[in-house]
């Protein structure tokens, strides 16, 4: 029996989704302060027009501080921790007892984009709080399990894993560059940018609990992770439940319940949405007819595979790839 490929999930997944990174902005807040950031589509509005999707983080250089969603309770946060927005929510960050909430956007000097990403200050003389802010730019997909699988607020203490010390010491690159301002900076930081963001989401794998559900929970089954190695491999293949269950080691019965309940849906829903996204990945970047797409990702004909790709995107193949042409 053929054994299933070796493949890094996470790096194949994340080669595909397109990230760009930036830091927007570096804080030094005195305490007591309260500050609210607006939501990444108002952010995108003047800091990236065309992006289509924005996740947000804030990494805390040195200090305490507590950060909060509407309707959540407040998380505490200290120096060396990451806080994620993978769907950049709208949100307030705080230390020492403030008696009113400010939004950020009063300190920012004038309207961005910036040269460089600047410093801003605020609040009284307590202890200082400082904090680099960024965010990445990532293509919305027809079907992204990575990020969907994530909480709105993701929250990353670093231990001493090998995960944990270069997620502290991508901190320290970035508060290092933006110090130097030295020539190629913008470049280098959009990619330190991109390395923390991997690890923050590397460091949440290792340190999710067995009764976790979602994507990077199902990396770390060994029998689901197989069957997803499959998929991502040869998507074009016929995979039926039984073939995966086998590959798997596990029982039909209960590989389609595990998978399920890891992922929320049936192998068969996964494996035609991932091959809807990588066709809609063909459509975007390349001229090939869509017969030949159809093809390359496991349909037999195009009819088939039109009325599979409406189904999940909402429109026809053609549609879409004129819908990407007019921008």
């Amino acid at each position: 029996m053929l054994q299933p490929p070796q493949m890094d999930l996470l790096s194949e997944f994340l080669s595909s989704i397109r990230l760009s990174g930036s830091i927007f902005f570096r804080a030094e807040f005195g305490a007591p302060w309260a500050l609210s950031s607006p939501d990444s589509a108002q952010l995108a509005q003047a800091l990236l027009p065309a992006a289509r999707q924005m996740v947000l983080f804030h990494a805390i250089q040195a200090g305490e501080c507590w950060v909060e969603l509407e309707g959540r309770p407040q998380q505490p946060l200290s120096a060396g921790d990451v806080v994620l927005f993978p769907f950049g929510h709208a949100h307030s960050m705080g230390a020492g007892g403030a008696q009113k909430i400010e939004s950020i956007a009063m300190l920012f000097p004038g309207p961005p984009p910036w040269t460089t990403p600047p410093r801003i200050a605020y609040g009284g003389e307590g202890e200082t709080t400082q904090i680099v802010c960024g965010f990445l730019h990532v293509d919305k997909a027809l079907f992204n399990p990575l990020l969907s699988s994530l909480p709105p607020l993701l929250v990353v203490k670093p231990d001493a894993s090998h995960c944990g010390s270069m997620v502290r010491s991508s901190i320290e690159f970035l508060s290092r560059e933006l110090d130097n301002g030295s020539p190629g900076s913008h470049s280098v930081l959009g990619r330190l940018t991109e390395l923390l963001f991997v690890e923050v989401l590397r460091q949440h794998m290792a340190q999710l609990k067995t009764s976790e559900l979602g994507w990077l929970a199902a990396l770390k089954d060994d029998g689901i992770r197989r069957s997803l190695e499959l998929i991502h491999a040869e998507p074009a293949e016929p995979w039926s439940v039984e073939e995966l269950a086998k590959r798997a080691g596990m029982s039909r019965s209960g590989f389609a319940a595990r998978f399920n309940e890891l992922l929320g849906e049936a192998p068969g829903q996964y494996l035609t949405r991932w091959r809807i996204q990588l066709a809609s990945q063909r459509l975007r970047d390349t001229d090939e007819s869509i017969a030949s797409v159809a093809a390359k990702v496991g349909y037999g004909s195009e009819s088939a595979f039109s009325r599979a790709f409406k189904r999940e995107a909402g429109r026809g193949p053609a549609d879409f790839r004129k819908a990407l042409q007019k921008g």
